[in-house]
């Protein structure tokens, strides 16, 4: 038997072999938003709210102050936050969009804000975008009578549009949900413009699995994507080969799953967006389920705020940045 002393040496090449994973902090929560049947869709920042976005009509939002989060952080075991609801006014989309299935993102603009809707028609998929403005002295949330902006699918995959939104000065960029290279010959996204509601487009680069939401940009004119894959979903996405996988080394946990969570920087550079060069931060995951974390912002330089639907329920984590 070899001496055990002589294997020290490789178990040290094989740590330098392993990507650093970072493991979230849950931000605990109780009330109505830990109701599976709410299923936060979308994040965003109203001032120094955060806003949770539930993805069927209830006539609400929910609201966290950014003092709560940060109080929730700095305890060791932290009481549950019962965010606020507030009122949120919409028409009975129901009734104006054939198969109506939900709201996917929101993003504000000052008191204005935009959100992506979801309908499944027969066989097909249908996705839209809509505006509204929120009050700075109620937080009450309105979108008028207007009928929703559709944008035609790129490709049709089933319960797959507009995942999330990010705004560029007067213009919107709509992110299709599924970007491998088995499932769209170009990865281009659209843009809507905030003052004349004209639409075009922009060059994406091909990336592999799920995105399911956006943070804003930054001074550099980056932002991160949640990139998520759950296993059952590969009849759907057809993953092909993944570049990011190959370039940087995978952690524990991701080398020993098929499942993917992780957030990848883009850059907006030159009218195209385009993968920075930044190492995708990979989150540890679960070794008994996948969570299906559907919408992300920054919180300050500190790290990120990501949300989960209702697999495996509402949960609200904080990603630090390394």
């Amino acid at each position: 038997m070899k001496p055990k002393h002589l294997f020290l040496p490789f178990l040290f090449i094989l740590s330098f072999l392993i990507a650093k994973e970072t493991k979230h902090k849950e931000i605990p929560l109780e009330g109505l938003i830990t109701d599976p049947k709410q299923e936060i869709s979308g994040l965003d920042w109203y001032g120094d709210d955060l806003v949770l976005l539930p993805e069927n009509l209830g006539g609400f939002l929910f609201m966290i102050s950014k003092d709560e989060i940060y109080a929730s952080l700095n305890m060791d075991n932290p009481k549950p936050i019962k965010p606020r609801q507030t009122l949120f006014l919409t028409p009975d989309y129901s009734k104006l969009i054939p198969g109506f299935e939900g709201l996917e993102s929101i993003a504000f603009n000052g008191n204005r804000f935009v959100i992506t809707l979801e309908a499944k028609d027969g066989k097909k998929m249908h996705g839209y975008i809509t505006w509204g403005t929120i009050d700075p002295n109620t937080l009450e949330a309105k979108i008028s009578e207007q009928i929703p902006l559709e944008l035609p699918m790129p490709v049709q995959v089933n319960n797959m549009t507009y995942e999330s939104v990010l705004i560029d000065g007067d213009n919107v960029i709509l992110f299709y949900e599924a970007n491998g290279k088995n499932i769209r010959n170009s990865a281009w996204q659209y843009v809507v413009s905030m003052k004349d509601y004209s639409v075009s487009k922009i060059d994406y680069p091909h990336i592999e699995y799920r995105i399911t939401d956006v943070t804003r940009l930054d001074d550099k004119n980056c932002f991160w994507t949640i990139n998520y894959f759950w296993p059952g979903d590969k009849k759907r996405v057809k993953p092909a080969f993944d570049p990011i996988a190959a370039t940087f080394l995978k952690g524990e946990t991701h080398g020993n799953s098929e499942a993917v969570e992780r957030l990848v920087e883009f850059e907006l550079l030159d009218g195209k967006i385009q993968l920075s060069n930044r190492e995708p931060i990979q989150i540890e995951l679960d070794e008994n389920e996948s969570r299906n974390w559907e919408g992300i912002v920054r919180l300050d330089e500190k790290g990120f705020l990501m949300v989960t639907d209702k697999f495996p329920g509402s949960l609200l984590g904080f990603i630090p940045i390394n």
